[in-house]
């Protein structure tokens, strides 16, 4: 296979496994979480993370603005969390009445924090490239803290976490 079917639902990069995690970010009122499997270690020293997100969407526009956000991993129970943040009709804020119980405080640069995840990152953006139809965002991880749990899986990009809207 070669070409634009080299990546293309059922080929082996497939069958790849990912970790899930909701990138959060913004003021209460503005507060914003998108669901990503693509969060990778670009760097131990300095310590460093890497992400895509889709060029032009709005989950890129909001991380991009203030600079600063929390990386969520999300636990094996939080499917239905993963599904809410993947959706492209999802509503902004802190204050909602569904989000009742759902954060867990902010970070030190303000972004919130999910209950329950296995753990949370606060980042710094450093830099953006363009890859295809995305940004990679590069970011330093400027705190770390471990939770419990197990982490949520991605396997399928049909899988339940998987939304192919705009995010």
């Amino acid at each position: 296979m070669t070409g634009t079917g080299l990546l293309r639902e059922g080929t082996a990069v497939w069958r790849s496994v990912a970790g899930v995690a909701v990138l959060t970010c913004g003021p209460a009122r503005q507060a914003h979480g998108v669901t990503v499997s693509t969060l990778c270690v670009a760097s131990l020293h300095p310590p460093m993370v890497s992400v895509a997100l889709r060029r032009g969407s709005r989950g890129l526009a909001t991380l991009l603005g203030p600079g600063r956000f929390a990386v969520n991993a999300l636990s094996d129970g939080q499917a239905p969390l993963a599904r809410r943040f993947a959706r492209s009709d999802r509503t902004d804020g802190w204050d909602l009445p569904d989000t009742t119980g759902l954060w867990d405080g902010r970070s030190a640069c303000g972004a919130p924090l999910l209950r329950d995840a296995v753990g949370w990152l606060e980042c710094r953006v450093e830099r953006t490239v363009p890859v295809g139809d995305h940004e990679l965002v590069l970011a330093r991880v400027l705190t770390s803290r471990a939770g419990t749990g197990s982490p949520l899986l991605n396997t399928l990009p049909t899988s339940a976490t998987h939304d192919r809207s705009r995010a």
